[in-house]
């Protein structure tokens, strides 16, 4: 027996919209939250509950604008809702796309709701139950108006959480949800009211009250008529709120006579064309949807994929890029680490659909030798040949540890996906080529079944034909994505950000990552010996405290000590209910209670041995006997680097402990030194500038000290009665500004009371009025436009900013204030980075920049470079851009990092 399902597609959106986040968008730019939601829903719900060719399914909209007649009755109806928001407006017009790609018949009719229409369908399908052969009717919403449409033959399906968790509501279910019966729905609604369609309902009857009127007398009608019966209280907010109580029920009742031109054939479900479907979800970027639903199409199928088997190949291969002047590179390794790995083959894309393949060391098989290659590549260079690729840090490094010629990029995909949506996360060629050209990769894995039984191991034991069809698709799907993406940077105004900035530094953070960083073994096993026996100290003492030994590493067991056998004072509970032992509380027990800050000690100093003393040792490169980390470009949305395996970006700041763990990073031969070059104040100094504030750029200007000077206006003192404590205060404040921090955020930092931190941050505005400004016009520009953008143009969406949620909206704020003032600094960081590389190339230094951290640049300096390396240092990066106020840079050497 077929069934009927009707979608609420007005309710299910909005549902999206709040359930999903917000900030999700394309990298055109389309917001997706909502809709990403709204497929998920269908693909779920589709694929566990409707028959292909036997059921039927209707999509039912409102739509927008015009009058209907619930208005007309009512002009409050609804008054109270908020303005849909921007963000889901742009999303509402593209949801009959979604829908009508997976074969489902989308209705709307001007002047009614999708309610009414959705009743009227109801209505109307019911009489055709037997004839049809339908065995029941199913409305799938998110609204409880619905539920009155419930009886033996209609169901209706409530998505209760998130958006794909939907609880099916029989007579019985709504009985037991709502304590009345579906036919009494309507009743119940128009006696408790419905705040967010602004429905009056009666004063003083809530849901308890309803349900018990219902229960005993069945009908509004029959209470009226029996008012006798009820309490006088109930009994006169029915007498004195009558018209109130009609007016609810007029409301809330379904029209079911909507004039729809709809026979039910029209609405059987004969699936989805899946070549249509695949383009609507590549439009919207659903590259996790178009895997589970199988729709990837093969684009190798047509393509023209051959390896280079002699010179003679090789030469008309160059001919054949002169006339293309652009392709795509990509190396086969034998291994991650360019210490350890060899090149195995290089693939070259001259045409969407054209690549070649150049084996250099296969086992077995005729190879081009790595003298030939470094001829054909230097060749290329000098013919100007723009060579990009996707992430070509990697192939970088292993082009200069063979000796072949280092070139900066043309193009690099990966960095061009990431300029285009900073928000998102992934930006791995296999994820972009699902999500943007609908084609599924060649797995590894597919590659070593393919070459067994000969597969020993690493890519060289790989079968020509197999190496050929694997490496020559990653460079023609790099190919292929750089045409789609370039256009895009240029509407975005980011080419100069990407061709200045962006694809220069990649070649600086291959040199880097070679580079490595030196660490002191010796000094760090001595180090680990010497925090062991202080951690053994403190368990000690602990335990004596609380006159039992326990496990440390157990927050049950540290909470059991501390409330339960202790009594000490509980601050705050788990997500389970437990009692939390997380560094906040026990910073705040360990102002009163020794026991707090003793664990709070072991807990400090045990991280740092496990991060850093005992973890970095394992990580030694065998070759070079350094650390080699990798410094991402597309792992911040603010355009900030990061680090990997291991993050030497968050290595201890210069605290006592900090120093010791900084200490181990050395230089690796005797004669050479460690130079630190740190911005001073760099992001306090770019928010001078783009806010334009003269007290903030006479401060910088004069060399003052502006966290001495904001110590100053926010406590109302002058220079002589300012403390170290005042000025550490007066540090954070201004760093809460630059960062969106709250009154409450900032208490919670410092220790003091939201009402005096709230003071304090209005009288930093009242001091610093360009900065107030400057929050204000950048929070406007960002709800105005919906992205921001640093000095340099990068460009961050921050969707959420319309958001009516106050915290995701806060977000979305504090988003917009900081972005364009860290991300400048990120910026500015680069610039000198690429300056620095440019002139230690130009002028042959040994030296090495070896880390980047933030605001802090490091170099392994030999002894006769050390003052030309002071000096190109502080001239590049003090100029690297002219601002309002001077950068300055803080410069040290010595013989570790300390």
């Amino acid at each position: 027996m077929a069934k009927v399902f009707l979608f609420d597609g007005t309710g299910l959106i909005y549902r999206a919209f709040f359930a999903i986040d917000q900030s999700l968008s394309t990298t055109t730019g389309i917001p997706t939250g909502a809709l990403y939601g709204l497929t998920r829903m269908l693909v779920k719900f589709l694929k566990e509950n409707v028959v292909v060719g036997e059921d039927y399914c209707a999509f039912v909209i409102d739509v927008k604008g015009g009058s209907t007649y619930r208005k007309q009755l009512y002009e409050q109806y609804k008054a109270h809702r908020p303005e849909t928001p921007e963000l889901l407006l742009e999303q509402i017009k593209h949801v009959g796309e979604i829908v009508e790609a997976f074969g489902i018949r989308l209705l709307k009719q001007p002047g009614y709701e999708a309610d009414d229409i959705i009743a009227t369908l109801v209505k109307r399908f019911k009489n055709e139950l037997e004839k049809r052969k339908i065995n029941e009717i199913n409305v799938v919403t998110s609204d409880k108006d619905l539920l009155q449409l419930v009886d033996r033959n209609v169901s209706v399906w409530r998505v209760e959480r998130g958006v794909t968790d939907v609880k099916k509501y029989t007579p019985l279910d709504v009985k037991e949800k709502y304590g009345v019966m579906p036919e009494q729905i309507k009743d119940y609604l128009a006696l408790v009211g419905d705040a967010s369609d602004n429905v009056p309902g009666v004063p003083g009857i809530g849901e308890k009250t309803a349900q018990r009127i219902l229960q005993e007398f069945g009908t509004i009608e029959n209470a009226l008529k029996f008012k006798q019966r009820l309490p006088e209280k109930v009994r006169s907010a029915l007498e004195e709120h009558y018209e109130e109580l009609e007016l609810s029920r007029k409301l809330v009742e379904l029209d079911s006579n909507v004039e729809l031109q709809i026979e039910l054939d029209e609405l059987i479900y004969k699936g989805y064309e899946k070549s249509r479907l695949l383009e609507v979800l590549k439009k919207f970027e659903f590259s996790s949807i178009i895997r589970e639903l199988q729709l990837t199409t093969d684009l190798t199928k047509e393509a023209k994929y051959s390896w280079v088997s002699d010179e003679r190949e090789l030469k008309k291969l160059l001919e054949r890029i002169e006339q293309t002047k652009k392709i795509a590179l990509d190396l086969e390794t034998t291994s991650l680490d360019p210490y350890t790995g060899s090149i195995v083959g290089i693939s070259i894309a001259v045409d969407e659909g054209e690549a070649y393949y150049i084996p250099v060391g296969h086992k077995g098989s005729k190879n081009i030798d790595h003298a030939t290659i470094k001829e054909f590549l230097n060749a290329l260079l000098s013919k100007n040949i723009k060579i990009g690729g996707h992430n070509l840090k990697f192939d970088l490094k292993f082009i200069h540890r063979f000796g072949y010629p280092l070139f900066t990029p043309s193009f690099d995909t990966m960095i061009e996906a990431y300029l285009l949506n900073p928000n998102e996360k992934r930006f791995n060629l296999d994820e972009l080529s699902v999500k943007i050209l609908g084609h599924k990769m060649i797995s590894y894995e597919e590659v070593v079944q393919s070459s067994l039984p000969l597969f020993a191991g690493d890519f060289s034991y790989v079968s020509l034909e197999a190496a050929t069809k694997y490496a020559c698709e990653d460079a023609d799907v790099s190919l292929r994505l750089h045409n789609r993406f370039y256009p895009l940077l240029y509407s975005n105004e980011l080419v100069e950000l990407y061709e200045k900035i962006e694809l220069p530094i990649v070649e600086v953070l291959a040199q880097m990552e070679l580079n490595g960083v030196y660490f002191d073994l010796e000094y760090l096993s001595k180090l680990s010996t010497e925090m062991e026996k202080k951690m053994n100290v403190l368990s000690q003492r602990i335990f004596q405290i609380a006159g039992e030994s326990f496990n440390l590493n157990s927050p049950k067991q540290i909470a059991y000590v501390l409330f339960d056998k202790l009594k000490l004072p509980t601050v705050k509970e788990t997500d389970t209910g437990a009692f939390s032992t997380d560094v906040e509380v026990l910073e705040t027990l360990a102002q009163d209670y020794e026991i707090a800050k003793l664990i709070l000690e072991y807990r400090k100093i045990q991280k740092l041995k496990s991060t850093y003393v005992d973890t970095i040792p394992t990580m030694i490169n065998p070759v070079t006997k350094r650390v080699h980390a990798s410094f991402n470009q597309t792992g911040t949305a603010t355009g900030r680097l990061s680090s990997s395996e291991p993050n030497l970006q968050n290595l201890p700041s210069r605290t006592e402990e900090g120093r010791e763990i900084r200490s181990a990073v050395k230089p690796q031969k005797p004669d050479w030194w460690i130079i630190g070059a740190d911005y001073s104040q760099i992001e306090l100094r770019v928010l001078a500038h783009m806010s334009e504030d003269e007290q903030l750029i006479k401060a910088f200007s004069e060399g003052k000290d502006i966290h001495l000077e904001t110590a100053k206006r926010i406590f109302n003192v002058s220079d002589e009665f300012i403390t170290e404590s005042m000025r550490r205060i007066g540090k954070m404040v201004n760093f809460a500004i630059i960062y969106g921090v709250s009154p409450y955020g900032l208490a919670k930092r410092i220790g003091m009371d939201v009402k005096e931190t709230r003071k304090m941050i209005e009288n930093y505005f009242e001091h610093y009025k360009g900065v107030q400004r400057y929050v204000s016009e950048i929070k406007e520009f960002a709800r105005k436009n919906g992205h921001v953008r640093t000095l340099f143009g990068r460009k961050r969406d921050i969707p959420h900013i319309l958001s009516k949620d106050q915290n995701i909206r806060s977000e979305g704020e504090r988003i917009a204030v900081n972005t364009p003032i860290q991300g400048t600094a990120a910026d500015i960081m680069k610039i000198a980075m690429i300056r620095i590389h440019e002139r230690f190339k130009a002028e042959g230094l040994k030296s090495m920049m070896i880390l980047q951290v933030h605001d802090e640049l490091v170099f392994e300096v030999p002894d006769d470079e050390v003052e030309k390396v002071k000096n190109i240092v502080k001239e590049e990066m003090e100029n690297a851009v002219k601002l309002r106020v001077p950068l300055v840079v803080d410069l040290y050497v010595e013989k570790s990092m300390a």
